[in-house]
């Protein structure tokens, strides 16, 4: 009879906390944001940009560069810091984690560098100016995490471009592109 009684008792407790109540599931939240098939130069630096500004996007990284990718670093920093110049496809995914990880709200901005880009049909070279700022996850301050200049190759195969080539130079004496792809390795 006690058992029946603390059974009983026990389950009044549970019921009455809602525990077995029918919940209504969370609406889904908006899809990051990304080019699914870019067939443009321009939806392809769109989709490097949305990589960096939306962590969901790390998944999407290594596809915008070709399978022999390489990423050519500025020549200042290969000498001042020492960084091993070999970089390609796998190194930048290994990289965009380690970034996310230890930065947030990530602004990546791209200016145009005097009308120098060379458009093709199946090949484009763009210039750009570039800044990139984030808040650090342990700090919380918005900082400048790197300024410079870029040149980024693309080249469309099967209709769709990929990042072929990107060469990185210093525009001031602050860290570039480069040196934190490196210091996030």
């Amino acid at each position: 009879m006690r058992n029946i009684v603390i059974v009983l008792l026990a389950l009044f407790v549970l019921s009455s906390c809602d525990l077995f109540k029918v919940r209504d599931s969370d609406p889904p939240g908006a899809a990051p944001p990304w080019n699914d098939f870019a067939t443009t130069w321009e939806k392809a630096l769109q989709n490097l940009e949305y990589c960096y500004e939306d962590s969901r996007n790390v998944v999407h990284y290594s596809g915008i560069f070709r399978t022999d990718y390489r990423f050519y670093f500025a020549p200042q920093d290969l000498s001042d810091y020492a960084i091993d110049p070999d970089w390609g496809k796998t190194q930048e995914q290994d990289m965009i984690q380690l970034v996310h990880s230890r930065y947030q709200n990530i602004v990546v901005e791209l200016l145009s560098i005097a009308e120098q880009d060379e458009i093709g049909s199946n090949e484009a070279k763009i210039y750009r100016e570039y800044s990139l700022t984030g808040i650090g996850r342990t700090s919380q301050n918005r900082e400048t995490l790197a300024t410079g200049n870029l040149e980024i190759h693309f080249r469309k195969e099967y209709g769709y471009w990929y990042i072929d080539k990107w060469y990185d130079y210093r525009a001031t004496s602050g860290t570039t592109w480069g040196k934190l792809k490196h210091d996030n390795s």
